[in-house]
């Protein structure tokens, strides 16, 4: 197995992992009201009501394993006006939990919920997460974390099934180590990810008619993947992306599995051992059309 083979099967398994031990610490104190401005600073601060919803002040810092924000609700849009959601208050340190929550696994499926910033989301394990939710969004976030890397992945967002339907736009992403991932798209189907800037890997696994345009992922371990885990990544479109000088693995990758997908028009340059890359024999039936890059695997990445 190669160094890149081996970096690709952590990531996806540290992924699964990930969503496996994730739970939410809810305290219950008491719930955010619909159409006023939060002004709890403790943690975590709960919506279970549809509504619009201004932040007045930061949140945080939280308690070890207590979540910044969970949203249990449809119908909520959650404005964080320039304020911060804050794990641990120790330098070089993360919490355990959650930034911001959307959805819960043990509850009904929540659909449009929006969360706007422009605000930051700093030292959590998971900056944002969202499951059993659909039609929704997050913009303009930025997800800071300071995990050492030998503490374990940290992760900025992760949109997990069940559900569908996600957009993650103009978001940005800063966080050390190799074994972190920027944005990761799991067991869901068309999402639309655009214009989001990250230091990390962005990873779209099991997930299939999704849009994936003008996205950065520079400056790590790898850039963009798109692969399998347990079902397909069918039908994806991959334009006009950048990828650059991720040093220790691909820039843009599609895994075994991962076919019938269009890349075009992205810009991958610095990377090792390849800029562009497709596991499936001769490319799959993924169309590589118009592509910058120096290296790649195949003759079929054009």
């Amino acid at each position: 197995m190669t160094k890149t083979q081996l970096r690709k099967l952590m990531a996806i398994r540290n992924a699964s992992l990930l969503l496996a031990v994730i739970s939410i610490t809810l305290l219950w104190a008491s719930a955010a009201e619909a159409g006023t401005k939060i002004t709890q600073t403790t943690c975590p601060v709960v919506i279970t009501q549809p509504g619009e919803y201004s932040l007045a002040t930061d949140v945080g810092p939280c308690a070890p394993g207590v979540d910044g924000i969970d949203i249990l609700a449809s119908g909520v849009t959650l404005h964080l006006n320039g304020h911060t959601v804050t794990g641990s208050a120790a330098p070089g340190t993360c919490n355990s939990s959650t930034g911001i929550s959307v959805g819960l696994t043990s509850m009904p499926m929540v659909s449009g919920v929006g969360v706007l910033g422009k605000g930051t989301v700093s030292n959590f394990f998971v900056g944002f997460l969202a499951q059993n939710s659909a039609n929704s969004f997050a913009k303009f976030v930025t997800v800071t974390a300071q995990c050492p890397s030998a503490s374990g992945i940290s992760e900025g967002f992760v949109v997990a099934a069940p559900g569908g339907g996600w957009t993650l736009q103009n978001n940005v992403v800063r966080e050390p180590g190799i074994s972190s991932s920027g944005i990761f798209v799991f067991g869901i189907d068309n999402n639309n990810l655009v214009g989001n800037d990250v230091n990390d890997s962005i990873s779209i696994v099991d997930s299939s008619n999704d849009t994936i345009v003008h996205n950065t992922a520079n400056d790590n371990f790898a850039g963009i993947f798109v692969g399998t885990f347990r079902s397909v990544s069918q039908n994806n479109q991959i334009h006009a992306t950048t990828t650059n000088n991720n040093t220790s693995s691909f820039g843009l990758d599609l895994g075994v599995g991962a076919t019938g997908n269009n890349i075009t028009g992205n810009k991958s340059f610095g990377n090792d051992p390849f800029d562009m890359q497709d596991d499936n024999a001769n490319c799959g039936g993924n169309k590589w059309e118009g592509n910058h890059f120096n290296t790649a695997n195949q003759s079929c990445i054009k």
